[in-house]
Parts: C-alpha cells; sequence; structure tokens
C-alpha cells in the first residue's frame, strides 16, 4: 500500500522529540488517514484543515488511542524508539504523552485539587511545571475545592490542561481544545498556551481549523485535506500566499511578530518593535525584549497615501502593496510591512479613489484597541 509523498518542508533536525510516522488507517474498509507527517522537535506545530480531514485521527493515532486492527500499516517513530509497526504497539499510557480533548474528561468524584494531584503521581519525564505554576498560569486558586459538576465549560476545559500538564508530557496534543468554550474563555486558554510555549520546552500538536487560533501559537503549519498532508510551512510563508489566504474566513486575520520596547505605563500602552517602525498597543505584563504577535483583522486596517499627524489612530505603518484581490463590492489587500506580511479589505470606491497599484508604497493605520494579543493581563 503506497503512501503519500514526503512533503517538502516537513525535515527538521532530530531531536527528543522528533516523530516521524507514516499512517495507514482505516474503518469499516474507508481510508481515514493515509500520509507521511514529521514533526519539529520543538515549538508549536499545527494540524490545520476542515472539519473530517483527518486532524483528530492523526492525534489519536499518535496517542495509541486507534487498535492496531485499523491500522495496519502504520508506524511512529520517534527517538525515544518506535510506538507502532507492524511487530509492536506500545500502550497509550507508556508513550509519554498528554492529549486535551474538545471536552474535558475530569474525574466526576475528585476536586479539582484531586484531579491534579491524580496526575503528578502517575507523571511522565517531561518538563515539570509545579502546582503553583499550573494554578497562576489557568487561574486556578478559587477553584480548587471545587468538584467538576461545579464548574463551567471554560473552567473545566483550563483544568484539563493543568491536569495534562501535571502529568508531566514530553509532547502535548491538543485537539481543537477550544472548540467548546467563549470568547473570553478562548483568550485566556490561548494566552496561557502562548507563556507556556515560551517559558518551557514542550513541543505541542494544536488541531484547529480556526486560522486565528493557528497563527497566534504555531511555529510549523501543516495543511491537511482529505486524510493527506498536502503541505507544510512557515506562518511567513503561509501569510504571503494570497491564494491561501483569500481562501479564509471572511474575519479571519494575520500575525504581525512583534518584540516589546517600552511600556508607557501612564497611557496604558506598550510599544512594540516590528523592524524599524513601532506600534503601540494595550499595555502588556511582558518584559522588554519579549515576543509578542500581534492578530489584525483586515476589517481594522485603513490606508492613506500618506501619514497622518493628528488622528486619534495612533498606528502608522508604511507597506508595500503586494497583490490586489478584486470582488464585486470591495478590494482585498496584501500589505508587506517590515518583511511581514498582513491583509486589509476596503471599498471598491476606496481603492479607485487611491489608485492602489502593486509595488506602491501606501501607509495602514491600525487601532491601539484593534491589537490586543491574547496575553493573560495581571493585577
Amino acid at each position: 500500500m503506497g503512501h503519500s509523498p514526503r512533503i517538502p518542508g516537513l525535515e527538521f533536525e532530530h531531536s527528543m522529540n522528533l516523530i516521524e510516522a507514516q499512517f495507514s488507517i482505516r474503518d469499516f474498509g474507508q481510508v481515514r488517514l493515509e500520509t507521511d507527517f514529521q514533526m519539529a522537535p520543538q515549538g508549536v506545530t499545527a494540524l490545520f484543515g476542515p472539519s473530517g480531514a483527518g486532524k483528530s485521527t492523526l492525534l489519536h493515532s499518535l496517542a495509541g488511542l486507534i487498535s492496531p486492527e485499523h491500522s495496519v500499516g502504520t508506524r511512529i517513530q520517534t527517538s525515544q524508539g518506535i510506538w507502532q509497526d507492524p511487530s509492536r504497539f506500545v500502550k497509550p499510557e507508556d508513550r509519554g504523552v498528554g492529549m486535551v480533548f474538545q471536552k474535558q474528561l475530569l474525574f466526576p468524584h475528585l476536586t479539582v485539587e484531586e484531579n491534579i494531584q491524580y496526575a503528578r503521581k502517575r507523571k511522565h519525564d517531561g518538563p515539570i511545571l509545579d502546582d503553583a505554576t499550573l494554578i497562576e498560569i489557568f487561574e486556578l486558586s478559587h477553584l480548587m475545592d471545587r468538584r467538576p459538576d461545579q464548574l463551567s465549560g471554560g473552567e473545566a476545559q483550563r483544568v484539563a490542561l493543568a491536569r495534562t500538564l501535571a502529568n508531566a508530557p514530553r509532547l502535548l496534543l491538543l485537539d481543537e481544545p477550544l472548540a467548546a468554550v467563549d470568547q473570553g474563555t478562548r483568550a485566556n486558554i490561548l494566552g496561557a498556551l502562548i507563556q507556556i510555549k515560551s517559558e518551557f520546552a514542550l513541543p505541542m500538536l494544536y488541531v484547529s481549523h480556526q486560522w486565528d487560533e493557528v497563527m497566534l501559537l504555531a511555529d510549523h503549519i501543516q495543511i491537511i485535506a482529505n486524510g493527506r498532508i498536502e503541505r507544510s510551512e512557515t506562518l511567513k510563508t503561509l501569510s504571503a500566499d494570497f491564494d491561501f489566504v483569500t481562501q479564509q474566513a471572511e474575519f479571519a486575520g494575520a500575525v504581525l511578530i512583534t518584540e516589546v520596547v517600552k511600556h508607557h505605563p501612564e497611557d496604558a500602552l506598550t510599544e512594540v518593535g516590528l523592524g524599524r517602525q513601532t506600534v503601540l498597543i494595550p499595555i502588556l505584563d511582558r518584559p522588554e525584549g519579549a515576543s509578542v504577535r500581534l492578530l489584525i483583522h483586515r476589517q481594522d486596517v485603513s490606508l492613506v497615501k500618506a501619514p497622518v499627524t493628528h488622528s486619534s489612530i495612533l498606528n502608522t505603518l508604511a507597506c508595500q502593496v503586494i497583490e490586489l484581490h478584486f470582488e464585486p463590492s470591495a478590494c482585498l489587500l496584501l500589505l508587506c510591512c517590515e518583511d511581514q506580511y498582513f491583509t486589509a479589505k476596503i471599498t471598491a470606491r476606496s481603492q479607485r479613489t487611491l489608485d492602489l497599484q502593486p509595488n506602491q508604497t501606501i501607509y495602514a493605520q491600525i487601532k491601539a484597541t484593534a491589537l490586543a494579543p491574547p496575553v493573560r493581563h495581571h493585577g
């Protein structure tokens, strides 16, 4: 049985957590997953694609949750050893993997604290986050004595993440963990995952069909459709792919990777650097030099041909027009700013008035309030 060809860009340096796999998974004779897969040894790898593409199936197979009978021909190798091939199958509990699902699976008869301690007793040999760190990151101090039926959906998901991390996994698998939570909880959990990514050497495989989540968290992105990985790219490469960008949801955004330059507490603002330019955003509890990803929605970008000096909009970025995509009543533009890419959507009339063309210099105005990243605020 043939496998899909090696995908360009999927080769990474070998490390303790590198995974290389060939999946062949069938259910009642129907192919669910037939693809090669390689995972980077550090950072966050995102598996992005529509519902039914095979994302969850791939995660379940890595976790050991699909029986050998349904995955004949599958081979999963890590630098820790072989997890699965025709002659062996490592049990889920022996893989050192932590997995978080859309719906939390907490022990109903245990309190939050007892759920976390239960996982702690069975920990693997991955990065250790102590109780104080988990309680602080996931804001659990007021929940420790509660049982799962006393928690909201968002609270339960935060507890599920903390419990999984208390198990000290070598690899964290996240199967659309934000799909069933509200927007406020979504931002909070994203901020927590970003903090864990920046402070602990724990590789993550993150499954989502929400492009905004992927951009804010991932370092490596693998596109999956119809049970096959079609391409593997960096965030920058995909952000510059105008055909890919225009296929995303109407309200999908783009991400700029910036660095904290200075805090302005008197104005409740933080100044972040983007190459030679700077941007003001709502104040962050992050040190100078820290990396911050800013999500920009195309509807929040206005364009002018020359910088405006007297405006309530604090941010003006010099950009180059790369491409234009015309719709019946609107125009979508791909812009490049300091070697990073984002989009703006304006009316067709505005495009005609400004007479925008490729390679033209334009100035993008973005309100500071539109750039708040999902980073937890303290105090």
